[in-house]
């Protein structure tokens, strides 16, 4: 049995105007009603489902534990348990049950199907909570680590750009030098300790440089972080995308199946 019928009173009855079964849910102390498909005409002994009115020709009623009772609504009709008349009794769905002089079977598993089907049109589950929290760990984890990737290349960039300063700096030194001294015999070492050193550097980021895997790390990183940046919701499972943590928080909900996020 559906959940959503514990508690609950179904009537069965007649549509009016129509050789119709209708069944009709309280919800909220409400009835509303649809017909039941897949039957046969119902016969004018049975007697009206009367919505507004709460009235029909007999009722379910559910308790919490999901125990039905089958109701009699009418001294003057006709309701059969198992070939027997009753006017109130418990019943199950492997119970035979009939209504009317002409003994109308009824289902009471669509019967139950009808109400709950109803239910979820008119006032629908609540949808499941997550916990959300786990998702906080893995954004910082994923933050952290292009945070570092970034770092790492931009010191790259910085060293592979210093051996032309100092070129540059051999230059400008030697020409200055030569301008304002005649000549100075320490010119020729300093700007040679200079070109030297920008070429050792040179050599060294061009080696930094094609050992670098920054690139190949961005990409597994990427993979991973769609793997684990999901919706916590198993049936689910949806990739959230770049999103950051503290705005999915906001949202409290998944954009793709609508469960709502708890922190707690």
């Amino acid at each position: 049995m559906d959940e959503l019928l514990k508690g609950k009173t179904i009537l069965i009855g007649r549509e009016p105007g129509k050789p119709c079964l209708l069944v009709a849910v309280s919800i909220n102390g409400v009835y509303k009603a649809a017909e039941m498909a897949d039957c046969l005409p119902v016969p004018d002994s049975v007697s009206r489902c009367k919505v507004a009115e709460g009235s029909a020709h007999c009722k379910l009623e559910i308790d919490v534990a999901g125990s039905v009772r089958l109701i009699n609504m009418k001294a003057a009709n006709f309701t059969y348990m198992n070939g027997v008349a009753v006017e109130s009794k418990k019943v199950s769905e492997s119970d035979n049950i009939a209504l009317g002089r002409e003994k109308y079977a009824v289902s009471l598993k669509k019967v139950l199907d009808t109400a709950a089907r109803i239910i979820k049109v008119v006032a629908p589950p609540p949808p499941p909570v997550y916990p959300v929290y786990s998702l906080e760990k893995v954004w910082n984890w994923y933050h952290d680590a292009q945070l570092d990737i970034r770092k790492r290349q931009r010191k790259i960039g910085l060293m592979r750009s210093m051996p032309m300063m100092f070129t540059l700096g051999s230059g400008a030194i030697g020409g200055l030098a030569s301008y304002f001294f005649q000549e100075v015999s320490w010119l020729p070492v300093l700007t040679g300790c200079l070109f030297g050193i920008g070429v050792i550097l040179m050599v060294y980021g061009f080696y930094l440089g094609s050992t670098d895997k920054s690139i190949e790390e961005l990409d597994e990183l990427a993979d991973k972080f769609q793997e684990r940046y999901v919706c916590p919701n198993p049936q689910c499972r949806h990739f959230m995308g770049n999103v950051p943590y503290k705005v999915l928080r906001q949202s409290k909900k998944c954009p793709y199946c609508g469960c709502l996020f708890n922190e707690k």
